[in-house]
């Protein structure tokens, strides 16, 4: 049987209980955050309990009026800690103490401020003012200075700590002063008061349920691998039920055939409405959706081990997607005018990535869009080098289309996509996460392996851990003889079998070196291009072998290239191969 070729869209919505939670509830005593006024204000980001980007320039920016001096300091205000100074010299990096550091500049004619301070080591507490010179002054309390990633993507970066696996343990356990995070607003238009509400908040039992879980992972293992003087901050900056083309601006979408496309779409569906028209809508959307959230949340609260299955039967599907509207935050551009372009350009060490669910109906356009979307968001931060660090989509398909034998093969696609982006742009990098997953649940609930993961990606290509493994099996050549295909691993130290799909691993009875073909994974395309299951065996420590029944000549092999199939070939670290495509030489 060939590969199916219909469109196939999956409503993958929000992450339960997610949507714009984690701002704090009230402005004054309970938030005390100086937000300033339209003479001097900083963008809103900055906050008590930030933590600033340590080792690089600091920008400190914001809005008011042209002409308007503003002056930012951070300083020790009583720290026993001195504030530890870089610059750089003929033989390197050179550190000088001092109880405070400075820098100035003039509003612009737009409105607009940038101060960039001297890069820090870490350190903290400090005190971070910013001021003009006619008496206006914010102070900001509790600054620290470590590493900083932003968290972007949609709903399975979206999901919260509170909603993952092991949640009440892992909420219990999370008190970490130097652990902080901020959440963007969710918003599809700029809503000055969620920004208002906006902080950055201390781990602990009472902040990190509404934390990012994938990057809440990610920044635990940080803590314990960088150092216990290393503050760790993320910038959470996600909606679930977004496309790739949501994060991007028109001006880059408008450059690719690919994203003209989406517009197009999004112009038409939008075409001759009134505003009366798209709030009625939203306003019957919204109160469906808010409806249905609230039910399921409850039950799940009630039930923990409630199925999908039953909350369906009980509550209906989930209301999705949202109508289509000029304002809604899962169009075209949306949140990367209300989100990406508020927090750009703060201080941050890199991009965590976990997106391309919602783009599956249009695989083929998404390597084009991924790699636009790099490009412009290392713009925004004006540093080509930024490191971008990807999730690959796990497994999943849902039940109906499991069962009626019609997997579309679109999430292999953007899989592929996603691996070949690490591959092709400089400074990127994709984990592999074909081993997770979770039949017919597109928000699997296991957020640690992907967060610890990427925490592993980062300590090794950014921090220079070399003795932290991160690559699984890699294919280094695929060949032909008398009928067996021999393919040849790079990173296969350890190269065994384990289980099948997710959910099987390190099950009993489990044989390490070989696999049926309707097992193993792997599929053999002869000269008529069909591909066929092939049976596999591990020959040698970094070599297996496969065999497909009627198969002529091999011309290509590939392996896990299915939304949910057999994935069950991993190294001595544990480390699964990254589902490939080869053709065979």
């Amino acid at each position: 049987m060939g590969e199916p070729t219909q469109t196939k869209t999956v409503a993958t919505g929000p992450a339960p209980g997610a949507n714009m939670s984690g701002l704090a509830s009230d402005i004054g005593d309970t938030v005390d955050k100086p937000c300033g006024t339209a003479a001097l204000r900083p963008a809103a980001i900055f906050s008590h309990d930030m933590v600033l980007q340590r080792h690089r320039p600091i920008p400190v920016f914001g809005t008011g009026e042209p002409g308007r001096t503003v002056i930012v300091r951070v300083s020790q205000n009583g720290s026993a800690e001195p504030i530890k100074i870089l610059s750089r010299t003929a033989s390197g990096t050179a550190v000088s103490a001092s109880d405070s550091v400075s820098a100035f500049t003039t509003v612009d004619d737009h409105g607009d401020w940038l101060v960039t301070l001297p890069a820090l080591e870490a350190g903290g507490p400090y005190e971070l003012t910013v001021s003009d010179r006619s008496g206006i002054t914010l102070t900001y309390l509790r600054v620290f200075v470590g590493e900083v990633w932003l968290a972007g993507g949609q709903s399975n970066m979206e999901l919260e700590l509170r909603n993952s696996a092991g949640a009440d343990a892992a909420v219990a356990a999370s008190a970490d002063p130097l652990l902080r995070f901020y959440n963007t607003p969710k918003t599809g238009v700029i809503d000055t008061d969620a920004e208002d509400h906006a902080i950055w908040q201390v781990s602990g039992p009472d902040t990190s349920g509404y934390m990012s879980a994938v990057a809440y992972y990610f920044a635990r293992k940080l803590r314990a691998e960088l150092g216990p003087d290393v503050p760790i901050g993320i910038v959470d900056c996600y909606i679930g039920g977004t496309s790739i083309t949501s994060w991007m601006s028109r001006a880059t979408l408008e450059t690719s055939e690919a994203g003209r496309g989406y517009l197009a779409r999004f112009d038409a569906a939008i075409a001759g409405k009134t505003e009366a028209q798209f709030e009625a809508e939203t306003t019957a959307w919204k109160t469906k959706f808010d409806a249905w959230n609230d039910a399921i949340g409850k039950a799940r609260a009630a039930e923990p081990d409630i199925t999908w299955d039953t909350l369906n039967a009980r509550y209906g599907e989930c209301p999705w997607p949202p109508p289509v509207t000029p304002t809604s935050q899962y169009r075209p551009t949306g949140p990367y005018g209300t989100m990406i372009e508020r927090v750009a350009p703060y201080g941050i060490a890199g991009f965590l990535w976990y997106q391309g669910e919602e783009d599956e109906a249009h695989c083929d356009s998404y390597r084009e869009l991924l790699g636009r979307i790099i490009d412009e968001w290392r713009g925004l931060w004006n540093d080509a080098t930024l490191p971008f660090l990807i999730v690959q989509l796990p497994q999943w398909i849902d039940k109906n289309t499991a069962a009626a034998g019609a997997d579309p093969l679109h999430w292999p696609v953007i899989r592929n996509a996603q691996w070949d982006a690490a591959r092709t742009v400089p400074h990127t990098f994709t984990i592999t996460t074909i081993d997770c997953g979770e039949f017919d649940n597109i928000h699997p609930a296991d957020k640690r392996t992907p967060g610890e993961r990427l925490a592993d990606c980062a300590l090794h290509h950014v921090y220079g851990r070399d003795d932290i493994a991160v690559d699984g099996p890699a294919v280094a050549s695929c060949t032909e003889t008398a009928g067996t295909v021999t393919v040849r691993f790079d990173h296969a130290d350890g190269l065994r079998f384990d289980g099948t799909v997710p959910g099987t691993y390190g099950e009993d009875g489990n044989d390490p070196s070989h696999r049926s073909a309707i097992d193993s994974g792997f599929e053999i395309a002869g000269e008529d291009g069909r591909f066929r299951s092939a049976e596999a065996t591990i020959v040698a420590d970094d070599t297996v072998t496969l065999q497909a029944a009627d198969a002529t000549r091999a011309t290509a092999v590939r392996y896990a290239w299915r939304s949910w199939g057999p994935a069950p070939l991993f190294n001595g670290n544990g480390l699964p191969a990254a589902p490939f495509r080869v053709t065979v030489r």
